[in-house]
């Protein structure tokens, strides 16, 4: 062999090593949850409040990984969250199986209590077969989760001190994405909102962050963008409803007051791979300033 045909023969090899190790690391990081700790701090979390956590669970997608759901499970039995929030899209329309979110779910209430909001392919189910999504909300009320349609609580303490969770629900269920903006403050609109006090709201979209800035939301919730699902050197392609190149992807967001704590989600969206952009479990903790 001649040393032109050996330096060709070592380049495909090295060629597709490296394109074995790149299909391994991909098919790895599907299966790897990332969990990222953000401190909330803000002058109205009462002094009782302080290292108050919250775990942020969203876009399940009923995935069907005993991998994955293992590791937030431990992590959330060694964290002890004070309550775990799931921001909508525990199902998934293409493929629902409504008993694999339910489990999911009934796992969770075992750790802490649980508050719940729909995501837009619970409305995608709710237009297609409402007898399985009546099933999924029928299912979480009986097991104690709190569903948060347009609604609101106080999450009270021994303290006796206080703040307000609200909970809309997708703006979908309302029409399509051309009125997304407009239904989402007709929905913020219809909430009690005491701006004296500290309120937290779950909402599916983070792209509308604008609108629960107008509400004076201290503390909002999302999922929907699954981290752009694809992204290279960090940056994220597209995501849901949002621009290329999308502005609101994972991780914590502020305008002005309003912050915004942004998880990448579980589950796949529109195809099932994540390209750089492992399932995301997300611990926020209060602050008392």
């Amino acid at each position: 062999m001649n040393k032109k045909k050996l330096i060709k023969k070592i380049a495909f090899s090295l060629t597709a090593l490296i394109l074995v190790l790149s299909t391994v690391f991909l098919l790895i990081g599907n299966f790897y949850v990332d969990v990222q700790q953000i401190h909330i701090f803000n002058d109205k979390i009462p002094e009782s409040f302080h290292n108050y956590l919250i775990a942020h669970v969203s876009d399940y997608h009923n995935r069907t990984s005993s991998i994955v759901d293992k590791q937030i499970l431990d992590s959330l039995k060694e964290e002890q969250p004070d309550i775990i929030v799931i921001t909508g899209d525990l199902i998934d329309s293409k493929s629902t199986k409504v008993d694999v979110a339910l489990e999911f779910t009934r796992k969770l209430c075992e750790i802490a209590p649980v508050y719940y909001v729909t995501g837009n392919h619970e409305s995608n189910v709710w237009r297609s077969d409402e007898s399985e999504f009546n099933r999924l909300i029928d299912g979480l009320s009986d097991m104690g989760v709190t569903l948060l349609r347009n609604s609101s609580v106080k999450i009270r303490n021994e303290a006796g001190d206080y703040f307000y969770l609200h909970g809309i629900d997708d703006p979908y269920f309302y029409g399509g994405y051309e009125q997304d903006f407009q239904r989402t403050e007709i929905l913020c609109d219809d909430l009690n909102i005491n701006d004296e006090e500290l309120n937290v709201l779950l909402a599916h979209h983070p792209e509308t962050l604008s609108v629960y800035y107008k509400y004076n939301f201290d503390l909002v919730f999302s999922g929907h963008a699954h981290g752009g699902q694809i992204t290279f050197f960090g940056k994220a392609i597209m995501a849901p409803d949002q621009v290329t190149f999308p502005p609101y992807t994972e991780g914590l967001y502020k305008m002005v007051d309003t912050q915004l704590v942004l998880s990448r989600g579980i589950g796949y969206s529109m195809f099932p791979l994540r390209v750089f952009c492992n399932p995301h479990l997300i611990y926020a903790e209060f602050k008392a300033k």
